[in-house]
């Protein structure tokens, strides 16, 4: 009979340690379902745990076709109509944005240096009077540092910061170039699934002979302000720019995007205002388009 007792609180021990294995899985995974992982976090997760992997390109702005967009207004006035001809209202529009981590050994692991390029193009695919030209393409290469953040301010939490170095062109020549250089520092905030960006900038100066675009700043100002929502299904952004003056000029720009795969979104796009390509820094634009979304904001 002891023999037994003695094998009988043995397997009560074992599978009391078995159950006590499995345990803290429980508790994690109803942890997790009470305090579910912010769409930023899970953004900044997942660029972490791939960054260094060597076939994968981590996204920077959003990666979106528009395959459809239609201006109300086309700018005429940077082409000749004898050489270019006449630019019609609807167009596809595009963007590809990638960064690639430099290194993140300078101030620690939550500090990072980022190389990045951003590619918006604008297609007159359905011109068919005029050979369907490529109206505009501007690049962006950026050089900057990230920090992540835990600060508590009025109610939000300062997330990330970063401050860089950018350089935009439309690599153009003679009347229709356009470019500029910028330092500009970002911040973003964080409440439920509020956001709230913060990006002014300080334009480079160029020498008047150089400068193909003076007054640029008269129309895209000195900053912009980005507000997002995002939940399992939908994002919605709002980016708003002023420059702040008494002749004022300024753009919206609102994107909704939500499911329409697992790998692509829905992607809906409005624009108005200054701004919107290089080419058009000083003529407001009216767009709206939609399509497809790989990546948006979160």
């Amino acid at each position: 009979m002891r023999s037994d007792d003695s094998s009988s609180r043995q397997w009560l021990y074992s599978g009391l340690l078995l159950i006590g294995s499995l345990l803290p899985t429980v508790v994690t995974a109803q942890e997790a379902a009470d305090n579910p992982v912010s769409p930023l976090d899970k953004r900044v997760r997942i660029e972490h745990e791939t960054r260094y992997q060597p076939f994968v390109l981590t996204p920077h702005k959003p990666n979106y076709l528009l395959p459809l967009t239609y201006n109300s207004k086309p700018n005429q006035a940077p082409f000749d109509p004898q050489q270019d001809g006449t630019i019609e209202e609807p167009e596809v529009k595009f963007q590809i944005s990638i960064k690639m981590p430099v290194t993140d050994e300078i101030f620690g692991d939550r500090v990072t240096l980022y190389a990045a390029y951003t590619n918006q193009s604008y297609w007159q695919a359905y011109n068919n009077d005029n050979s369907h030209p490529f109206r505009e393409a501007n690049h962006e290469p950026e050089l900057f540092l990230t920090m992540q953040n835990n600060w508590q301010v009025f109610g939000f939490t300062n997330k990330i910061n970063t401050l860089g170095l950018s350089h935009q062109s439309n690599g153009q020549s003679g009347s229709k170039s356009r470019s500029w250089n910028r330092l500009y520092a970002q911040f973003i905030f964080e409440r439920g699934n509020f956001y709230v960006s913060l990006k002014p900038w300080y334009r480079l100066q160029r020498s008047q002979q150089l400068d193909d675009n003076p007054d640029i700043e008269h129309y895209m100002g000195n900053g912009e302000i980005r507000l997002a929502y995002a939940n399992d299904r939908h994002t919605l952004s709002l980016m708003l720019r002023n420059n702040l003056e008494a002749d004022n000029r300024g753009a919206v720009e609102l994107n909704w995007s939500f499911p329409m795969s697992r790998r692509a979104k829905w992607f809906i796009q409005y624009f108005d205002g200054y701004g919107e390509s290089l080419i058009d820094y000083n003529a407001r634009v009216k767009r709206i388009g939609i399509g497809i979304a790989l990546t948006d904001w979160l």
